[in-house]
């Protein structure tokens, strides 16, 4: 009843105490069965040397004495194994004995950091919006019907190059009008001159009176004044033929055409022929929280202070679910000086080479800026840090006596191939980055210090060195094993 109610790495140990008393008992019982043998060749001894004295007494004597004394032998060892001991004592010193012995046993080698504090260039994920370098809504001057188009939806045009054909024939007709009648007015501004050169002349004889000569001289002023307007008129019916040829006011990417070949268009209508967009460059409009903002406008406004022109500040972009890096890099170009009521955010515009049109209008993005702002924090390698079944992440620490242990840690970013720790390290602390595979909480290592800038060339010489322990390491933890 009492090993029913042991766990079974207890009972296995009871019955190895067991047998190590039953070997000792065996032990004991052979000694005394030696002893019976040597005492009865005495015994024969004795009888053939005075066989009528001593031969009755030692026959029946001694054999009774000697099988008394072995079976007191035997019961005493009994007795002192099964009720001297306490079986829990010995389980107890059996378990401080292994566990002694597995403390003694090598340490594991790990690699580890000391963790100091770091001021380091951060560069936050700020979501933005790409927007075309220029847009230009194509809109008819005149009104009319579509004759013809000249672009491939979709296409890349030229500046200049004609787009829509509406038709002139109306705008033909006023321009020849407006033509006939700026003839008409320079003739009558020449009759005006000629009359007035023949007035001037009868004026020195007084053959004409003062009122008709200021009459003529009237007459001439306003026949030219007709031919300005007449000219005028030419001119704007000329600009209005001209609109019947649409034409690109920019180069670049030209969309789908809202009106085909027939349609009637009217004057500044609201709705656009088509839309141009300049896609290279581009601009990307980030948006940085207001709370945050003022950092990196004093930084942007100290890099300008010192470096005046050249001060630019490097742009990079995450494009995608994944955060692809965008092969192109971009420069901050401008800072808005107020804040968007509406989503409490400051726009930040940053200008990006677009040759090959990857970056579309309207496309989200996430932009990062180099050397925007910096702080001190703790950084960890990525590979020190792992993830728990509920979430959470922990590292491997070890102590002032080489004893390792799990902590909990938070992590606020990732700067290069490292966490940002916001809280759970302090300067000081010893973090293991190698070595962490086989490790359990309370063991005793043998920490081997590295740089973290070194830690991917000691990763060799630490593996190897680890490896070289394996066999070692697995016994001792088959025995902590045992004894738990």
């Amino acid at each position: 009843m009492y090993l029913r109610k042991r766990n079974p790495v207890i009972i296995v140990t009871i019955v190895n105490r067991l047998l190590l008393r039953m070997r000792a008992i065996q032990s004991k019982f052979s000694e005394t069965a030696l002893l019976y043998a040597n005492s009865i060749k005495s015994s024969k001894s004795a009888v053939l040397a005075d066989k009528s004295a001593q031969a009755p007494a030692a026959a029946s004597s001694d054999p009774r004495k000697m099988l008394t004394l072995i079976l007191g032998a035997f019961l005493s060892l009994f007795l002192l194994t099964g009720c001297a001991d306490n079986p829990e004592q010995s389980i107890s010193d059996a378990t401080q004995e292994d566990a002694e012995q597995s403390q003694k046993g090598p340490s594991k080698q790990v690699s580890v950091i000391i963790i100091k504090p770091q001021i380091i260039a951060m560069a936050d994920q700020l979501p933005g919006r790409v927007k075309a370098f220029k847009t230009s809504e194509i809109r008819p001057q005149v009104s009319g019907i579509v004759q013809a188009r000249f672009f491939k939806e979709g296409s890349l045009v030229d500046k200049g190059q004609q787009l829509y054909q509406i038709d002139a024939a109306l705008f033909e007709a006023e321009h020849q009008s407006a033509a006939a009648k700026l003839q008409n007015t320079v003739a009558e501004l020449d009759i005006a001159d000629a009359l007035q050169g023949r007035y001037q002349r009868l004026i020195k004889t007084n053959a004409v009176s003062e009122q008709q000569f200021d009459n003529v001289k009237a007459r001439l002023a306003q026949a030219k004044a007709a031919v300005a307007l007449a000219q005028a008129e030419v001119k704007t019916a000329k600009i209005n033929l001209d609109y019947t040829k649409v034409y690109a006011p920019i180069s670049g990417y030209i969309g789908p055409s809202a009106f085909t070949q027939g349609a009637l268009v009217t004057a500044q209508q609201e709705a656009a022929l088509a839309t141009i967009w300049q896609l290279d460059p581009v601009y990307v409009d980030i948006s940085q929280s207001a709370a945050k903002a003022q950092p990196l406008q004093q930084t942007l406004m100290m890099g300008r202070m010192t470096q005046g022109d050249e001060a630019q500040f490097e742009v990079t972009l995450l494009l995608g679910e994944k955060h692809n890096i965008y092969p192109q890099k971009g420069v901050l170009y401008a800072a808005d000086l107020a804040v968007d009521k509406n989503t409490d955010t400051v726009r930040l515009r940053s200008v990006f080479p677009n040759p090959n049109a990857i970056l579309l209008p309207g496309m989200f993005v996430r932009a990062t800026i180099a050397g925007a702002q910096t702080q001190k924090t703790i950084l960890v390698p990525q590979k020190a840090v792992s993830i728990e079944a509920d979430g959470s992440k922990v590292v491997w620490l070890v102590d002032n006596s080489n004893i390792a242990s799990k902590r909990q840690v938070n992590t606020s970013s990732t700067f290069e191939n490292n966490w940002v720790i916001s809280s759970g390290l302090n300067s000081g602390d010893k973090v293991i980055v190698k070595g962490t595979m086989t490790l359990r909480s309370g063991a005793k290592v043998d920490p081997i210090r590295i740089k973290q800038e070194q830690l991917e060339g000691a990763e060799d010489e630490v593996t190897r060195r680890i490896r070289s322990d394996e066999s070692v390491s697995e016994v001792a933890t088959a025995n902590k094993v045992s004894v738990d």
